[in-house]
């Protein structure tokens, strides 16, 4: 699978054909940003590639920071116009004029930043468990820290290695922390793109879990906006929505089927 390399900063990708019955009915490829510590093969094992490639060939990336993709230490490298750019070089990578974007969580975020930076490129876009707006810096700090911690605990060895669950050493192993860190701090130093949604023209879907606590910035976020609708998933979570594919893909695909 290729690698494209931007100003040094290599980011890997991958296309799957569309397929099935519904093969040929939309040729426009569907953008698929996956979340913060996934990797593009977790939209494979959660469900969803088996289910919209039927409708749509797809595009999936690796972020910077993520998978395949290089991992740079520098909060500097994790700009959101930075994110926004990796996708649009690998859109002219692929000769494609126009994507539908779906993201979830870390990747809706950048799907909002993609509509300050690139909303050229965008025909629609599906966000789901995200908000555009400035990021309570509170649960970010927390995470910094305790990435830093169980990195220090880690290096220290001994007793102070024993201490940190399997589950976080398993992260640990698949993901770089620097970099987790410095897009972490990135995230969390960044103004939001609030302003961005008046400049919308496409049409969007927003939906998430009405136990996440993005929920209502994310209904905030589509009232009084004519070009997006909001979806509302009693008694989910964050993960849970992500987790249960069934559940919010039907929706999904309805909503992909009516954009032309």
């Amino acid at each position: 699978m290729p690698h494209l390399e931007i100003d040094g900063v290599r980011t890997w990708y991958r296309t799957e054909p569309q397929s099935g019955l519904e093969s040929g009915t939309d040729s426009t490829p569907l953008l698929l940003a996956h979340g913060f510590m996934q990797r593009s093969e977790d939209w494979v094992k959660a469900g969803y590639v088996n289910s919209l490639v039927l409708h749509r060939p797809l595009i999936l990336v690796d972020f910077r920071g993520h998978g395949k993709s290089d991992k740079p230490h520098d909060v500097a490298d994790y700009r959101m116009e930075l994110l926004v750019s990796d996708l649009v070089r690998v859109l002219d990578a692929l000769e494609e004029e126009t994507v539908d974007f779906l993201g979830y969580s870390f990747g809706a975020w950048v799907g909002f930043g993609f509509i300050k930076f690139a909303r050229e490129r965008l025909r629609s876009l599906v966000l789901g468990g995200m908000h555009p707006y400035v990021r309570d810096p509170y649960p970010l700090n927390r995470r910094i820290e305790r990435f830093s911690s169980a990195r220090d605990a880690l290096a220290a060895g001994g007793r102070h290695a024993d201490l940190i669950p399997d589950n976080v050493r398993a992260q640990f192993a698949q993901n770089d922390v620097e970099a987790l860190i410095a897009l972490t701090t990135a995230i969390r130093d960044s103004e939001g793109f609030e302003e961005a949604l008046d400049s919308l023209s496409v049409p969007g879907l927003i939906y998430a879990g009405e136990e996440d606590p993005a929920c209502a910035l994310a209904q905030r976020c589509a009232e009084g906006h004519e070009t997006l609708e909001f979806l509302s998933l009693p008694g989910l979570g964050h993960m849970d929505v992500w987790e249960r594919s069934e559940v919010a893909l039907p929706r999904i695909v309805h909503f992909l089927e009516g954009v032309e």
